[in-house]
């Protein structure tokens, strides 16, 4: 049998020879290091810069070593976007190097085998389309959508049926897969896209996911008698993305009590009452079991008037309680307290988690009672009532835990909408990380932008990860000739945070606007405007002068990829968007030549959580500005100025506007941490010329219609 080095070196030899290869340096170096990792048992974190082809740098030591030895890896991203192209694109890609010369491979599929090799991918539970949902709520669209449907997720969904986007949103909602589900007892259960996926995970050496998935994991394995989740036991894992890896894991620890939650536990009892309402009838017991659920409905409902009730007695919204006790102590939590004594929020919360207490016992009685007259359909019986009466219990629990927090934790009363919600987030995710992630299976966190000021000390300290190796690689691209950075002269713009508070905002917007639109008329549109906050991004908007034939397309509250769509089709648009394109955007080539951070994105603590985050850090003896707000902002514009070169022949301008960069000490810093090597101009048009931009006359091309 081959070593995996020997299946590397044969892996990169195969792709050399592709038509349209393009050697990226430091590719080969990457997958090397995984691979020695992998062997070792042992966990590093990388910054592989974009361009590097960090995707196939991973995937072939993984298959390489699933290959030589069966081992299992595991390769999370952030977004399912970038899962979907690791699953479809690059893995098959990965898996055809392996194979001798002549032969080809298939296109992966679900528990598809290819060199003896398993592969899958797995989403979490809601991005799948939930056949019996769909029988329910559209069943003409089933035949239609199961001829094409491989995964059987929401992408696939939306580019099946051919529906306007607001109609197909609210189709999704109907027809996605619920949070907890009957499993063997549902009639679609067997041709279940969610289940197969699962079954096939536990068993593939290569699984493909999101981070999300590998919290959710964690937590599930937590709690099994067997110390396993759903992913099964895995040798090694891989979180790509991986500088987003903390919010992730943020939102799969928060716990939230709001009317939609609410909601969404009457909706889990109904489907409960009608899978276990046969097994009721069979044991004469029909009209008990359907009286016992009503009246946990009217638990639940009463429990959601007392949430309008809380709402209009609630004054001030704010912080509940805080962990450890210092952080709820520090004077800054205080002053941001509820407006009441907090008795309210507590008696709502006891009242849910009481409600969910009775309800969980009484069903345990109910499945003993049925169980001795009836073991073999109570034993089938068994799957859905666990899956449902733990989703309950475990609901109740943690609205308990709301004014019990642990660790470093935070728990709040805000709005969702007109209504108030109950809320508890973790703000110290150093420990609970370990004990769920890093000390269970060996690691390898990837991103473009891992490092700050040429170390990891940032990520450590945010997420508990301890790699043995790291290692900082070298971009494949030549920003000192394909990029310039362009700086306007200090007082073009006022300082941003200087006119929120002298309420002199409006003339700080139509500065921007001025700076944006002779940007945007000096390089002919084709830019990407990054702004911090909507009302900031909207206020600039009304203050553009731009010719009709270069249009500004913004980002609205929903349908965010289709807006960058547009903006990839159209050579000479702009876009104006937020936080979401900030990472993660992919536009190469001419349709962007210039990123405009239009301010340095500052975290402002308004919310809870950023309060008592940086409480917490002073309690700590650190500076929270220097630790943890200014690390942040770098963070995120290496993130915006990384949208800008994307493949070794695009060229452009990273643009920015905030004058503090200029002014605060912090600037430096700041611009320390962009791409090496740019020039720095103070005229757009001496940046536009030095790095060649060609700029097409607007009066050459046709008038668009808006």
């Amino acid at each position: 049998m081959s070593t995996v080095s020997e299946l590397i070196d044969r892996a990169f030899d195969n792709l050399s020879k592709r038509p349209g290869f393009v050697e990226r340096r430091d590719q080969q170096q990457l997958a090397l290091l995984l691979s020695d990792i992998m062997s070792q048992g042992a966990s590093g974190a990388f910054e592989a810069p974009t361009g590097l082809g960090k995707s196939l740098a991973t995937l072939i030591p993984a298959i390489a070593h699933a290959i030589n030895s069966g081992k299992r890896t595991v390769i999370a991203t952030y977004t399912n976007v970038l899962a979907e192209q690791y699953w479809r694109n690059d893995l098959p890609l990965a898996l055809g190097l392996f194979l001798e010369e002549g032969k080809t491979a298939s296109s992966v599929g679900q528990g598809a085998f290819l060199l003896n090799i398993r592969a899958q991918m797995l989403m979490g539970r809601q991005r799948y389309v939930c056949l019996a949902a769909m029988d329910e709520n559209a069943p003409t669209l089933i035949d239609e959508y199961r001829k094409v449907a491989k995964l059987g997720i929401e992408s696939e969904f939306r580019q099946a049926i051919k529906r306007p986007q607001r109609e197909l949103s609210l189709l999704w909602q109907k027809v996605a897969a619920p949070p907890v589900c009957p499993g063997r007892l549902c009639p679609a259960y067997d041709d279940c896209y969610y289940y197969q996926a699962r079954h096939s995970a536990e068993r593939a050496e290569i699984v493909i996911t999101n981070h999300s998935v590998v919290i959710q994991d964690a937590l599930m394995a937590r709690i099994s008698e067997d110390g396993e989740g759903m992913l099964g036991k895995f040798d090694f894992l891989v979180l790509d993305e991986a500088h987003d890896f903390a919010q992730a894991a943020g939102n799969g620890l928060e716990f939230e009590l709001s009317p939609g939650k609410l909601g969404a536990l009457e909706g889990i009892c109904n489907r409960l009452e009608h899978a276990l309402l046969p097994l009721a009838q069979r044991q004469g017991d029909g009209f008990t079991w359907a009286k016992y659920c009503a009246d946990f409905k009217e638990a639940i409902d009463q429990c959601q008037k007392g949430l309008v009730a809380y709402s209009l007695s609630l004054g001030r919204p704010g912080i509940l309680t805080a962990a450890p006790s210092n952080v709820l102590e520090h004077p800054q939590v205080q002053a941001h307290k509820t407006g009441d004594d907090m008795r309210g929020a507590r008696d709502l919360a006891d009242q849910v988690s009481g409600a969910c207490r009775s309800f969980v016992h009484g069903l345990d009685n109910k499945m003993t009672e049925w169980r001795d007259k009836e073991p073999e359909v109570a034993r089938q019986a068994a799957e859905t009532t666990r899956n449902y009466g733990s989703f309950i219990r475990e609901y109740g629990m943690g609205c308990h835990m709301l004014f019990e927090p642990e660790g470093v934790s935070v728990s709040y009363a805000g709005r969702s909408g007109t209504d108030a919600m109950l809320r508890q987030d973790v703000i110290g995710l150093a420990e609970p990380l370990k004990e769920l992630i890093w000390s269970r299976t060996p690691y390898a966190c990837l991103s473009a932008t891992l490092a700050l000021d040429g170390s990891f000390d940032f990520f450590r300290r945010t997420t508990g990860a301890e790699p043995a190796f790291e290692e900082i690689l070298p971009t494949p691209f030549d920003y000192a000739t394909h990029a310039a950075l362009y700086l306007p002269p200090a007082d073009a713009i006022p300082d941003p945070s200087t006119a929120r508070r002298d309420g002199s905002e409006e003339l700080y917007w139509r500065r921007v606007a001025i700076e944006l639109s002779k940007i945007i008329r000096s390089v002919g549109g084709r830019t990407l405007a990054l702004f911090h906050s909507r009302k900031e991004m909207e206020g600039v908007l009304s203050f553009m002068n731009l010719p009709p034939e270069l249009p500004v397309y913004t980002q609205t509250k929903q349908a965010a990829s289709s807006v960058g769509e547009r903006f990839i089709e159209n050579t000479r648009a702009s876009l104006f968007a937020l936080r979401s394109f900030w990472t993660g955007f992919d536009a190469p080539g001419e349709t962007l030549s210039c990123v405009v951070l239009v301010r340095v994105p500052f975290e402002v603590p308004i919310d809870p959580p950023q309060i008592a985050r940086l409480a917490y850090l002073q309690t700590q003896g650190l500076n929270a500005f220097g630790q943890h707000t200014l690390p942040l902002a770098k963070m995120m514009m290496r993130q915006g100025a990384g949208r800008l070169i994307r493949r070794g022949d695009d060229k452009g301008i990273i643009a920015v506007l905030d004058p503090r960069i200029q002014t605060k000490r912090y600037g430096e810093e700041i611009l320390a941490n962009l791409p090496e090597g740019m020039r720095t101009f103070r005229d757009i048009e001496d940046a536009v010329g030095w790095i060649g931009l060609e700029v097409p006359d607007p009066a050459d091309q046709p008038t668009l219609k808006l």
